[in-house]
């Protein structure tokens, strides 16, 4: 195999087998590292000159802007897989020396943004005269508080082939995790005057018959102009405390409590209060509807049921 000049080189040129989806996915993360790498002040080009030592620095950085440990986890796998096939079989194999503990109480503390601070956000975008995406950046905002998609599939969702009003339902099949589609029923009428006020924004995508709220001729580039508004309105972790990515744990906090009555565990200063207010709340229930809510959010999310390391994530651990 021919060396590669860069990182994101070497990620693009690399020899991989599986699914196609599965390969866009490695290369894709893989880039991710190279990216936090570089950020981190390291200027290593080759894969096969990456040590433990670029992990931990990665593993730091991504920390530092917030990143919870599942996602480094991902990205990790990622980098482990490219340095293998560049011949590179040094890399730790767990992430317990890097200290990322996937599948631990990964958010022990809300990262839900505030209702209010989302709404002053999206109301100054939407009128904002000097940034011409304010508007459109507005609707996608609200698209991610109201129905908890991730900002790739907020972008990507093609509401005039997808969203089924008679139904109340949205297939989401585009920018999402491990390419797994899903679909969400049921839909308020927040949610859909939400969708309803996206659709001024949708445009012919770069892919035939698809559309999305990304710019016609964009692509993924708007991903740039949507991190520039965050940054207008002040919805960064360094100007706020919250991301683009805190309107998905404040969707996944509001059902939690609309479906038990009480809040999640990561709104109290322990295990022993959270299960202490949720008996006082719902008695001898309050485990059974914890079970269910989790459930819920876990698909809704785009995994499966059971997966409590997801909604743990969000919601912090019941016991």
């Amino acid at each position: 195999m021919a060396k590669s000049i860069s990182l994101a080189l070497g990620a693009n040129r690399a020899t991989l087998s599986g699914p196609r989806s599965k390969q866009y996915r490695i290369r894709q993360n893989a880039k991710v590292f190279a990216k936090r790498l570089k950020e981190a002040g390291y200027g290593v080009r080759k894969w096969s000159k990456i040590s433990n030592k670029h992990f931990s620095a990665v593993a730091d950085k991504m920390k530092e802007n917030g990143t919870g440990d599942g996602r480094i986890a991902e990205v990790f796998s990622a980098a482990r897989h490219l340095c293998e096939t560049y011949g590179n079989t040094g890399i730790s194999p767990t992430n317990d020396v890097f200290d990322v503990r996937r599948g631990s109480i990964a958010n022990a503390n809300s990262k839900a943004v505030a209702p209010v601070f989302v709404q002053g956000a999206i109301d100054k975008l939407a009128n904002e005269v000097k940034y011409e995406y304010g508007p459109r950046a507005a609707a996608q905002i609200r698209l991610q508080y109201e129905l908890g998609l991730r900002r790739e599939e907020a972008a990507k969702v093609d509401l005039i082939s997808d969203w089924d009003r008679e139904s109340r339902s949205l297939h989401v099949q585009y920018g999402t995790k491990g390419g797994r589609p899903r679909t969400l029923y049921n839909l308020s009428w927040q949610q859909q005057e939400a969708l309803e006020k996206a659709l001024p924004y949708v445009s012919q995508s770069d892919r035939p018959g698809i559309h999305n709220l990304m710019p016609s001729g964009m692509g993924d580039k708007w991903q740039e102009k949507l991190s520039h508004a965050a940054r207008l309105c002040g919805f960064t972790k360094k100007e706020s405390g919250w991301t683009l990515h805190s309107n998905r744990h404040e969707r996944f906090h509001r059902m939690y409590v609309d479906h038990t009555g009480f809040q999640p565990p990561n709104q109290h200063e322990s295990v022993e209060g959270f299960q202490q207010a949720a008996q006082n709340a719902a008695g001898g229930e309050w485990s059974r509807l914890d079970a269910e809510a989790r459930d819920d959010i876990e698909v809704t999310a785009g995994h499966s049921s059971g997966r409590r390391d997801v909604s743990d994530a969000y919601l912090g651990c019941s016991h």
